[in-house]
């Protein structure tokens, strides 16, 4: 038991921002500053706190006694607060007040952060200062990790689009179509597509008499065609110098396809202007569909789409051809079927 002459309250207080002095009653008399913005204007122990340990103590601060001349460790909870719990022990002076001094543990973080306090708020040579800087060192370490992952994920995905994307038109290129076609074979079961295979018609002789430039504009009109005219579940893909290839979940009845062509067909025939010249261009489009295969595969869809638009194009151009077997009355077969 330390005699009170020994203590100067009001300098432990500046020495140990957390800590309380108590009369024998309980009434504070004074705290560290740091202990005085979590307590408010309280003026009696168990006005500030309740003992949240030792359990055992139900009486407020006269309970506190015992456990003070045993030295033991004492935990309370804030009245104001009471999500923050302060740890700490405290000794019994000669006239039967307390001297006690807290700190708050593993709930450092979240006192700092619902307190706002700072390493001003602590004894220089408290290790709370150690851990707050550690705490704010790996806020600002997990920040910069958080936004390092974000650019990260963002240039893996635009690294991604790139790797899929022809730089042209925008739309997906042989690889990105290759993904596509991946995915729709293996649903086809479930969801039959169509693949539909776009030729340009006329289109080297308006690149050849207009130049490269005309070309592409020609090119990236034909892609902004296909966008308007296709599902947002519909894939459109450039594969080649004027071709294009559509991959058509659920196309219904074979003649919604030739509707489509159509569609497609009469826009691109509207032309493109380019310097005061209106180039004209048609296309020719090839279909298969993946129910006229007891086993769908992306190199024969394709072939058989590819067939289906050099017969588009032996039969006049600026038209569409449905590949595929078709089964008349008589039994015979016919392969493939044209329709115009």
């Amino acid at each position: 038991m330390i005699h009170p002459e020994f203590i100067h309250t009001t300098s432990v207080s500046l020495l140990l921002p957390m800590s309380l002095h108590l009369s024998p009653e309980g009434e504070i008399l004074t705290t560290g500053p740091t202990l005085r913005r979590l307590i408010g204007n309280a003026r009696h122990f168990d006005m500030a706190f309740s003992i949240d340990r030792p359990r055992q103590i139900t009486t407020g601060f006269s309970g506190l006694h015992p456990v003070l001349q045993e030295g033991g460790r004492i935990f309370l909870r804030l009245t104001a607060h009471p999500e923050t719990i302060i740890r700490g022990h405290g000794i019994l002076m000669g006239n039967g007040a307390a001297l006690l001094n807290f700190g708050f543990g593993v709930g450092l973080s979240d006192a700092v952060r619902n307190f706002k306090l700072s390493d001003a708020d602590f004894a220089p040579s408290d290790l709370a200062l150690e851990l707050l800087f550690l705490h704010e060192a790996n806020v600002a370490v997990q920040g910069e990790l958080s936004r390092f992952n974000l650019n990260l994920e963002e240039a893996r995905k635009a690294a991604e689009v790139q790797a899929y994307t022809d730089p042209l038109t925008g739309l997906y290129n042989r690889r990105g179509l290759d993904v596509a076609l991946g995915t729709a074979l293996r649903e086809a079961e479930k969801l039959p597509f169509a693949v539909g295979h776009v030729d340009l018609d006329h289109f080297k002789e308006a690149n050849d008499q207009y130049g490269h430039a005309a070309g592409d504009l020609v090119l990236q009109r034909v892609a902004k065609i296909l966008r308007e005219e296709t599902r947002s579940c519909d894939t459109a893909a450039r594969v080649g110098g004027d071709e294009f290839v559509l991959i058509l979940p659920s196309p219904g009845a074979s003649p919604n396809l030739l509707k489509l062509a159509r569609r497609i067909i009469t826009r691109i025939e509207e032309g493109v202007c380019f310097e005061g010249q209106q180039l004209h261009v048609s296309a020719s489009i090839g279909f298969s569909e993946s129910s006229f295969y007891a086993s769908p595969e992306s190199a024969r869809m394709l072939a058989d789409a590819d067939t289906a638009l050099y017969q588009a194009k032996k039969e006049g151009r600026a038209r569409a051809v449905l590949y595929g077997r078709s089964r008349d009355l008589e039994g015979s077969f016919s392969e493939p079927r044209p329709q115009i």
